[in-house]
């Protein structure tokens, strides 16, 4: 470099830049980070002098192995601001996505100024290996100050447009040293966002009704591709990466894994469906019905929220009780137990009474209890009135048995009056004592309640079961098992295609949750719009749009003779008046039935023995 200043005038200006764009461009981030190398030669980095406010730390950064932990850990204590000399840069580029990726803190704005060593020539090498480096794509805000003489220039990549286009350097003004002023006063961070010429970004999602769908399209503008085809993206969550692309000018390369769904991520880093396609980096972002899972956080970020989920189930509709139960359904279990400790205590009374009368005749056990159980039953009985003790005692029963066979009566026919269901299963609650399985398509479903440590809820996740499509249609049309549903916000219900119109009817909507969430869109932890969808999503949430949105997305693509047919599934079933069946009387016949096959045996019991005793009453005369 022949500069025509002195080194420390030239060092004075340089650092009064490094201040000066600091100072105006950065001051938002929360910390900058200087990188120092061990071998480099740039005296310009070492001489940099920050301004006191702006928070800065320094470190020697290690280029041995994959990548320098302690630039992580920074990263999480604030450094979203990075300026180094070129013998760090691209070790830094190429450890940009784990650095970020194993950090915590999510920023998506870096900015990043690599400095030139102003003792060598411009080494082009080095600038065509930095602009087609993929981590410069991550960061619109890079800044590469060259030293040239007693000028500064500043560069810039494009950014927008192809691939070719976005990699191109441009060169944004000159920085005179002597004056400390600009050649032609341009923004140095100027925002390539507003306008990304159609830029195009990649996009994970799955065909999701009613929240994200596509189809081909030829002949028309487009904003998305899905295998060198273009199609045209509709659903909720569609729609927004529709209006994203609309407002910023950019394109979209749709990455379908249908199989996958929302996928899984495992600790290496690897997966599949949206969330996996994600934390691969085969895709910037993904949407469709995402929630804010724990699981997922550590790998990815998350945008601002688009809706309040609640999801809920169908569950199999209450059959009708058959009317003979409805004997048994007058008095709760522990009253019959009631009943029956009573006419025990009621013959043992009568029998314990009869032992101590020397004066009368008395009448066996087997004769009390039935004439006890005739009193209780309303037929003729010998009241017994022998003694006093005996005749106060049939006179309580003789009360007790009338006031008892009047509610029993009044109470059987209440309830043959209206018809009666078995207990509904409403809540996750039910779920759980019932055990009863409820099933959908992914593990998905139950994300979020993973790590309860609620026993009913924990009991609710054990009876959670996946099953294919076709699998789910089968147990759909049986009605014995309880389906997944998602409430959308403004009444209607993200179900899948296996309730139809034909086996919707077996089904009632749950009145209580299972849980509620918040849907997102995910990214990778270091795109740099995730701001700006953010913002895009809170102005739509803002708006009020969706309420207008959601039917249209509803009629275009479900089924609304099952959404109607589910809005109503709580409504009161009516059961028209019909004349008495055999059904009706079953359990009086059950019980005339049990009294004739009990009444045989003993009478085939007491003919035997008495066979057996004549014989051999006849073989001791002999």
């Amino acid at each position: 470099m022949d500069s025509l200043l002195p080194d420390y005038q030239f060092e004075e200006g340089f650092s009064s830049l490094i201040d000066y764009l600091f100072l105006t461009y950065v001051v938002a981030t929360r910390a900058a980070c200087i990188l120092f190398s061990s071998h480099s030669t740039n005296m310009l980095i070492k001489s940099i002098q920050i301004s006191s406010y702006q928070p800065a730390v320094s470190m020697v950064l290690n280029t041995e192995g994959r990548y320098d932990p302690r630039l992580t850990r920074n990263i999480d204590l604030g450094c979203h601001a990075f300026i180094m000399d070129q013998s760090n840069a691209l070790f830094f580029l190429d450890s940009y996505y784990v650095s970020h990726d194993y950090a915590e803190v999510r920023h998506p704005n870096k900015t990043v100024i690599i400095v030139q060593d102003p003792s060598g020539e411009l080494n082009t090498e080095f600038m065509d290996s930095l602009r087609k480096h993929p981590a410069i794509q991550e960061i619109p805000r890079l800044l590469l100050v060259d030293p040239r003489d007693d000028e500064i220039d500043l560069w810039t990549h494009w950014y927008k447009g192809n691939p070719e286009e976005a990699e191109q350097l441009i060169l944004l003004d000159t920085y005179l040293t002597q004056n400390g002023t600009f050649l032609w006063g341009n923004d140095i961070f100027p925002d390539k966002t507003l306008n990304m010429e159609r830029r195009m970004f990649r996009l994970a999602s799955f065909k999701l009704i009613p929240h994200f769908m596509f189809k081909p399209i030829y002949d028309e503008p487009w904003i998305a591709k899905y295998q060198n085809q273009t199609v045209k993206i509709d659903g909720m969550g569609g729609l927004i990466m529709v209006e994203f692309c609309n407002k910023y000018n950019c394109t979209w390369d749709l990455h379908i894994d249908q199989p996958g769904e929302w996928g899984t991520v495992y600790k290496n880093w690897t997966g599949n469906g949206i969330v996996g396609t994600i934390t691969e980096r085969r895709a910037d972002v993904g949407v469709g019905s995402l929630l804010t899972w724990h699981t997922s956080h550590q790998f990815m970020g998350f945008t601002a929220t688009i809706r309040k989920v609640s999801v809920c189930g169908i569950a199999p509709r209450p059959r009708l009780i058959p009317p003979w139960q409805t004997v048994i359904l007058a008095f709760k279990p522990e009253v019959w137990l009631c009943i029956a400790i009573s006419i025990v205590c009621c013959i043992g009374a009568y029998a314990l009474m009869a032992g101590f009368e020397n004066q009368v005749q008395t009448k066996g056990l087997g004769w009390n209890t039935m004439n006890v159980i005739a009193v209780f039953l309303f037929q003729g009985a010998d009241i017994l009135y022998r003694t006093m003790p005996e005749c106060i005692l049939s006179i309580a029963l003789i009360a007790f048995t009338i006031n008892l066979g009047n509610i029993f009566v009044g109470k059987n026919a209440s309830l043959k009056t209206f018809p009666l269901f078995e207990p509904p299963i409403d809540t996750y609650e039910d779920i759980a004592s019932r055990d009863v399985i409820w099933t959908q398509t992914h593990e998905a479903w139950i994300q979020s309640l993973l790590f309860s440590q609620n026993p009913v809820v924990q009991k609710v996740v054990s009876n959670f079961r996946v099953h294919t499509g076709p699998e789910l249609l089968s147990l759909a049309n049986q009605g014995q098992v309880v389906f997944g549903v998602g409430k959308l916000n403004y009444g209607h219900y993200m179900i899948g295609s296996f309730i139809t119109a034909q086996n919707v009817h077996l089904y009632r909507l749950m009145t209580g949750d299972l849980y509620f969430e918040y849907e997102i869109s995910m990214t990778t932890k270091t795109w740099p719009l995730k701001d700006r969808l953010s913002d895009l999503i809170l102005w739509i949430v803002a708006s009020g749009m969706r309420a207008y949105q959601e039917p249209v997305v509803a009629k275009r693509y479900m089924d609304y003779e099952v959404q109607i047919k589910i809005f109503h599934s709580q409504d009161k079933e009516k059961v028209p008046p019909r004349a008495m069946v055999i059904e009706d009387l079953l359990l009086a016949y059950m019980v005339l039935g049990a009294g004739l096959s009990l009444g045989m045996v003993a009478f085939v019991v007491e003919c035997l023995l008495h066979r057996y005793m004549k014989t051999r009453w006849t073989l001791s005369l002999k």
